[in-house]
């Protein structure tokens, strides 16, 4: 239990207990995208004290990320997204390890980019590429958490290995693929919130609680702050 016991984890105990904290220690999560979601994400559980953190992003910083997204700053423009995230993240915390992909998931160099992850999560901005994402976990046995965003409304679900949601929630959508994020924007407190709400459904996974979000997707409209559960069929 060293370097769980300490005043860091304080107030993660009794919603985390000690138990619990010891398997995040030892876990390995994979980010796919660190932008808007995906640094959301990676500095949650940097904070909540995930062991290992996989960082894929092939992209650089640039001005019109400053809205949103945590890695990016006025002096950081043009640095490679996961350079930035590393020292954000070793600021945030520092006994967290962190392997960095400067390149872009493709399903042929997903086994190497997922070695040792007990969880994937789905940070992309592109239908088809979620889609390939979904397929390549299930081939390697990793459950996956998605999550997507556009303007005032999010979306968020759970794919375990056979359950292939992300293809049977998008695979109308391929034509259109990054649409409603360009129609929509991105401002920064959707995926913000849907950061938190993945980070959430993540911790169930590698403690082992059951998610709540399996064979089903939430959506999110912040506008109204209206949040609608709906099942995906099996």
């Amino acid at each position: 239990m060293k370097g769980i016991l300490t005043p860091r984890y304080e107030r993660n105990y009794k919603t985390i207990s000690v138990e619990d904290q010891k398997k995040l220690a030892d876990s390995t999560i994979a980010i796919v995208g660190c932008g808007g979601l995906g640094g959301t994400m990676a500095e949650e559980f940097a904070r909540l004290g995930v062991g290992r953190l996989i960082l894929v992003d092939g992209d650089t910083i640039d001005e019109t990320n400053l809205n949103r997204q945590l890695f990016s700053t006025e002096y950081n423009i043009g640095a490679k997204k996961v350079e930035a995230a590393r020292q954000r993240l070793q600021a945030v915390n520092s006994s967290v390890e962190l392997t960095l992909i400067d390149d872009w998931f493709n399903q042929d160099n997903a086994a190497d980019i997922f070695s040792g992850a007990n969880l994937v999560c789905d940070a992309l901005d592109s239908i088809q590429r979620r889609i390939d994402l979904e397929q390549s976990c299930h081939r390697l046995n990793k459950p996956l958490v998605y999550a997507g965003i556009a303007g005032w409304f999010g979306m968020l679900g759970v794919s375990l290995p056979g359950d292939y949601s992300v293809l049977k929630v998008f695979k109308d959508g391929r034509e259109n693929d990054r649409g409603m994020e360009k129609i929509w924007g991105n401002p920064a407190f959707t995926p913000w919130v849907m950061s938190s709400l993945a980070a959430a459904e993540s911790v169930k996974i590698i403690v082992g609680r059951e998610p709540a979000l399996r064979n089903s997707w939430l959506q999110a409209d912040l506008l109204y702050m209206e949040f609608e559960t709906f099942k995906i069929s099996k």
